[in-house]
Protein backbone atom coordinates (compact mmCIF):
# COMPACT_ATOMS: atom_id res chain seq x y z
CA UNK A 1 0.00 0.00 0.00
CA UNK A 2 2.91 2.44 1.40
CA UNK A 3 4.26 2.04 -2.66
CA UNK A 4 1.06 2.27 -4.43
CA UNK A 5 0.31 5.56 -2.14
CA UNK A 6 3.55 7.48 -2.01
CA UNK A 7 4.77 6.85 -5.16
CA UNK A 8 2.05 5.88 -7.68
CA UNK A 9 -0.36 8.52 -6.58
CA UNK A 10 1.58 11.66 -6.96
CA UNK A 11 2.96 13.42 -9.77
CA UNK A 12 6.57 14.29 -11.09
CA UNK A 13 5.79 17.43 -10.19
CA UNK A 14 3.81 16.93 -6.25
CA UNK A 15 7.23 15.14 -5.54
CA UNK A 16 9.23 18.15 -6.60
CA UNK A 17 7.27 20.59 -4.95
CA UNK A 18 6.36 18.51 -1.64
CA UNK A 19 9.80 19.65 -0.47
CA UNK A 20 9.72 22.93 -1.42
CA UNK A 21 5.76 24.50 -0.86
CA UNK A 22 3.72 23.07 2.18
CA UNK A 23 0.72 23.46 0.28
CA UNK A 24 1.57 20.38 -2.23
CA UNK A 25 3.34 18.15 0.59
CA UNK A 26 -0.25 18.37 2.30
CA UNK A 27 -1.92 17.39 -1.25
CA UNK A 28 1.14 13.84 -1.07
CA UNK A 29 -0.44 13.35 2.22
CA UNK A 30 -4.14 13.99 1.85
CA UNK A 31 -3.52 11.67 -1.26
CA UNK A 32 -1.64 8.96 0.41
CA UNK A 33 -4.21 8.86 3.38
CA UNK A 34 -7.14 8.71 1.79
CA UNK A 35 -5.51 5.58 -0.30
CA UNK A 36 -4.97 4.15 3.61
CA UNK A 37 -8.49 5.11 4.78
CA UNK A 38 -9.93 2.97 1.64
CA UNK A 39 -7.85 0.25 1.61
CA UNK A 40 -6.87 -0.83 4.98
CA UNK A 41 -10.09 -2.21 5.91
CA UNK A 42 -10.05 -4.25 2.83
CA UNK A 43 -5.84 -5.24 2.73
CA UNK A 44 -5.30 -5.23 6.20
CA UNK A 45 -8.82 -6.58 7.40
CA UNK A 46 -9.51 -4.00 9.80
CA UNK A 47 -12.93 -2.52 10.39
CA UNK A 48 -13.72 1.07 9.00
CA UNK A 49 -12.92 2.60 12.03
CA UNK A 50 -9.86 0.64 12.56
CA UNK A 51 -8.61 1.72 9.01
CA UNK A 52 -9.78 5.34 9.77
CA UNK A 53 -7.74 5.79 13.08
CA UNK A 54 -4.58 3.97 11.47
CA UNK A 55 -4.78 5.78 8.09
CA UNK A 56 -5.29 9.16 10.05
CA UNK A 57 -2.04 8.54 12.92
CA UNK A 58 -0.04 7.27 9.91
CA UNK A 59 -1.03 9.71 7.62
CA UNK A 60 0.20 12.46 10.19
CA UNK A 61 3.21 10.63 10.47
CA UNK A 62 4.00 10.41 7.03
CA UNK A 63 3.89 14.28 6.80
CA UNK A 64 6.07 14.42 9.62
CA UNK A 65 8.67 11.90 8.10
CA UNK A 66 8.50 14.04 4.48
CA UNK A 67 8.63 17.47 5.91
CA UNK A 68 11.97 15.95 7.73
CA UNK A 69 13.64 14.41 5.05
CA UNK A 70 12.49 16.73 2.64
CA UNK A 71 14.76 19.16 4.23
CA UNK A 72 17.43 16.93 3.40
CA UNK A 73 16.08 16.27 0.18
CA UNK A 74 16.44 20.17 -0.88
CA UNK A 75 20.04 20.40 0.89
CA UNK A 76 21.38 17.08 -1.00
CA UNK A 77 19.51 17.54 -4.61
CA UNK A 78 22.23 17.67 -6.96
CA UNK A 79 24.97 18.15 -4.77
CA UNK A 80 26.00 15.28 -2.85
CA UNK A 81 24.48 12.12 -4.30
CA UNK A 82 25.44 9.54 -1.96
CA UNK A 83 24.15 11.83 0.96
CA UNK A 84 21.07 12.14 -1.21
CA UNK A 85 20.49 8.42 -2.03
CA UNK A 86 20.99 7.80 1.81
CA UNK A 87 18.08 10.55 3.00
CA UNK A 88 15.75 8.61 -0.01
CA UNK A 89 16.54 5.27 1.87
CA UNK A 90 16.30 6.84 5.43
CA UNK A 91 12.79 8.17 4.47
CA UNK A 92 11.67 4.93 2.60
CA UNK A 93 12.72 2.27 5.37
CA UNK A 94 11.05 5.40 7.94
CA UNK A 95 7.77 5.08 6.50
CA UNK A 96 7.75 1.30 5.88
CA UNK A 97 9.07 0.85 9.76
CA UNK A 98 6.27 3.22 10.88
CA UNK A 99 3.58 1.68 9.17
CA UNK A 100 4.65 -2.07 10.86
CA UNK A 101 5.01 -0.53 14.27
CA UNK A 102 2.16 1.18 14.09
CA UNK A 103 0.03 -1.92 12.84
CA UNK A 104 1.70 -4.08 15.70
CA UNK A 105 0.93 -1.93 18.36
CA UNK A 106 -2.34 -1.02 17.44
CA UNK A 107 -3.73 -4.58 16.25
CA UNK A 108 -1.28 -6.92 17.52
CA UNK A 109 0.27 -5.87 20.94
CA UNK A 110 0.80 -9.81 21.99
CA UNK A 111 3.77 -9.50 19.71
CA UNK A 112 5.74 -7.89 22.05
CA UNK A 113 4.76 -9.84 25.66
Amino acid sequence: MHVVAGFFLQTKKISKLKREKTRYLFIHVGLYTLFFIVFCPILLGLTVVEGLIFSLINGVLHLIVDYITGKFKNIYFEKNDLKYKLTVISDYTLHVSILIISYILMFKPTLFY
